[in-house]
């Protein structure tokens, strides 16, 4: 009788250690298979149809974290896609033809809209020459880049650029080396990639200037050719995948007119 209480015990040991064994080679399995999906935006665009960027949080974490935001704020509905240059498209203006610039209150609840603590925003640039390194993604085809100003290094004002991105981006149609390591890509079109490139070649204002000079502005890199008829933006949605990405690490927006303005009054009153 002792006998046979003990096997019991052994078996059922037995059983239990399977058990556990099969549910921790399951939970390996599951863990090796298991992949953090990436958020998805979606654009359904005016007479255009539907794109979809899928972002990179690995790559630029607080600028992905500012789009995720101005897009739950609705910040990009009603915008526009309003002009090239030669390998990509920008967004964002209003349809007034104004930059669209976003504010306080699209990303701290707290803060009345129009109110005196309602004021420009602007995020670091998460790019190697901003010293971010673990941004290694490059400007190739289908690419979503954060645009930024350039301010002339005359001026001193490096970082002030480097740091003045917000809202504006554009999309890649071609590779371009020369902004890797300047500009924060954070996203890349993983469907629709075929109306970009429709709108990329839709018309575009026509410039006042001899054949030949138009030639020129249209070939040049650092131009931005208007389109004809901007691309409105009617809706913009995201998918986290139930992953909250939080809220951008911001500061107030440099004020360059300000600066040029503050600058060229004490150059002519020192004369």
């Amino acid at each position: 009788m002792k006998n046979k209480t003990q096997l019991i015990i052994w078996s059922i040991l037995l059983v239990l250690s399977l058990v556990l064994c099969i549910f921790i080679c399951l939970n390996i399995v599951m863990a090796k298979n298991y992949e953090v999906k990436n958020p998805v935006v979606t654009f359904e665009l005016e007479n255009y149809g539907t794109v979809k960027i899928e972002l990179y949080p690995k790559y630029a974490p607080n600028t992905v974290a500012n789009f995720i935001n101005l897009i739950n704020k609705n910040f990009y509905t009603g915008k526009v896609f309003y002009g090239r240059d030669i390998n990509s498209i920008y967004a964002v203006k209003n349809t007034d033809g104004e930059f669209a610039e976003p504010t306080m209150s699209l990303i701290d609840s707290t803060i009345e809209s129009g109110s005196s603590d309602d004021f420009k925003y602007q995020i670091n640039g998460e790019f190697i020459a901003n010293e971010f390194e673990q941004n290694t993604l490059k400007h190739q085809r289908g690419v979503v880049s954060m645009l930024r100003e350039n301010y002339s290094s005359y001026f001193g004002l490096t970082e002030q650029g480097f740091n003045s991105g917000s809202s504006h981006f554009q999309i890649m149609l071609e590779d371009n080396r020369n902004l890797n390591g300047m500009y924060a890509g954070f996203g890349k079109v993983i469907e629709g990639l075929d109306i970009v490139e429709k709108i990329f070649n839709s018309e575009t204002v026509k410039e006042e200037t001899e054949n030949e000079e138009t030639e020129e502005l249209e070939t040049s890199e650092n131009t931005i050719i208007d389109f004809l008829n901007p691309v409105v933006i009617k809706s913009a949605s995201v998918e986290t995948y139930g992953i909250d990405y939080g809220i951008p690490e911001v500061h107030k927006a440099f004020d360059y007119n300000s600066f040029l303005q503050t600058y060229f009054n004490q150059y002519y009153t020192n004369e």
